[in-house]
């Protein structure tokens, strides 16, 4: 089964990096996806605010990305954590647009 995301949205908020016990780095950040959409046949506006994830050298590469730059996301669709049903879109690679 398959499990990718691609999305092309603004940065509206980062975090502080910061690193697990083990030392990865981890940074949390939020984005905005704004798209005119086709569905059954019918345009649809769509707008939509996503947490975001980045671990290890992405998390360190995008704590240069300043707020409102428009990136190209792709990663996957995971729960913040096993209790949670919260989705969180772990970001795997990234392209400044």
């Amino acid at each position: 089964m398959d499990n990718t995301l691609v999305l092309h949205a603004k940065v509206l908020f980062r975090e502080q990096l910061r690193r697990t016990p083990a030392g990865i780095a981890v940074l949390s950040f939020q984005v905005e996806h704004n798209s005119l959409q086709t569905e059954a046949g019918q345009p649809r506006e769509i707008a939509l605010e996503m947490d975001c994830v980045a671990i290890g050298k992405n998390a360190q590469t995008l704590e240069q990305v300043s707020i409102g730059d428009q990136l190209e996301l792709t990663g996957f669709l995971a729960n913040r954590s096993k209790k949670s049903r919260w989705v969180v879109f772990h970001v795997t690679e990234f392209e400044l647009k």
